[in-house]
């Protein structure tokens, strides 16, 4: 049987992606050294708090998609495609470091930066990813003895508290340099499993919000952080000010509000559907793969105005999505040949 498709998790997977180039290209384009002290950067900094939503969202849409899977043999075995994709793109970075980098190092050194997820310079998505799927049956153990939405809630909220909490309310210091831990911090690292669980609870209880009250809620969220930037920065460089984290509370919210936006899209034209699936399908490697081209591309809009950014950006991030896209679907390809070989033994 057809596994069914949802239209609107594509869309979702692909918006996640196109955030995740807009990140990186701030990244690499001398964005965070830029003042933020005109209307245009602050409107930049908005773009910046938006886009840090792509790694959430997909942890986000994984929660959607694996919530009431159990643990079987073919459960785990469907690591085995994504460990195929991510050994190819791990041994095409390090060739694009030797051949084209000129970066120098033994073989044993080669060796060990494939084996610890940093020949790829974004596999630390997919060492963070192994464990979630691991660990995932079991959570969805719990996801489903707790019962009640009641409990459901209350176990998204206890995960709020833990991961997401400290970073937005331990900013506080009084000496100007030591700050105050109002919540325990030991946890946020473990925010995954909290963006993994609101997928869940949205599976679950598929909330219906309007998608035009959600992104004004995205836009305010955006806008209000920025102005605390800019105030934070006090006219220096917008890596100076206060900003947000994979694991804050803005981000958290935007999140939340652009996937309730996306998530229940419907789209009754085939062409269309089938385009979205075949990107969504293969936004993994499109994701690993796409430092071999933004290290390049981004960096040639350095040194430009904020007013150009978005122009500029479009055109970078366009590239490089093509690029990531005819090379992602190639090694997609490789990967599900290989793996249906080694599944089938």
């Amino acid at each position: 049987m057809e596994k069914k498709r949802f239209f609107g998790l594509d869309v979702a997977r692909i918006l996640a992606l196109c955030l995740l180039y807009w990140l990186h290209f701030f990244l690499r384009n001398g964005f965070y050294s830029k003042p933020v002290d005109n209307p245009v950067m602050i409107a930049a900094v908005s773009g910046r708090i938006i886009f840090m939503c792509c790694v959430p969202m997909f942890l986000m849409i994984t929660g959607y998609l694996k919530c009431g899977k159990t643990w079987s043999r073919s459960y785990y075995f469907s690591l085995v495609p994504i460990l195929i994709s991510w050994a190819i793109i791990s041994f095409i970075c390090i060739g694009y470091k030797i051949l084209v980098a000129g970066t120098e190092k033994t073989l044993y050194q080669w060796i060990v930066e494939f084996f610890n997820f940093s020949g790829a310079n974004y596999g630390w998505y997919i060492e963070m990813y192994i464990g979630l799927l691991l660990l995932s049956p079991f959570v969805n153990l719990a996801w489903n003895a707790a019962g009640s939405q009641k409990m459901h809630r209350l176990m998204v909220a206890v995960m709020l508290v833990l991961t997401i909490l400290p970073k937005t309310v331990n900013v506080l210091t009084l000496d100007g340099e030591n700050t105050l831990n109002l919540v325990p911090n030991y946890w946020v690292n473990l925010y995954f499993f909290t963006y993994y669980l609101i997928g869940c609870y949205i599976r679950t209880y598929q909330p219906k919000v309007s998608r035009w009250l959600c992104l004004a809620g995205v836009a305010a969220i955006a806008v209000a952080f920025a102005l605390i930037n800019c105030v934070t920065s006090q006219g220096t460089k917008m890596g100076d000010g206060f900003t947000i984290s994979y694991n804050h509370a803005g981000t958290a919210a935007i999140t939340v509000l652009l996937f309730l936006a996306v998530y229940q899209i419907e789209c009754k034209n085939e062409i269309v559907c089938r385009m979205a699936a075949l990107i969504s399908g293969v936004t993994l490697e499109m994701y690993l793969i796409s430092c071999v081209f933004d290290q390049k591309i981004f960096a040639w809009e350095k040194g430009y105005a904020a007013s150009q950014y978005w122009w500029r950006g479009l055109l970078a991030t366009g590239l490089v999505f093509v690029l990531s896209f005819l090379s992602g679907w190639c090694i997609h390809q490789i990967s599900a040949l290989i793996s249906k070989g080694v599944c089938a033994r």
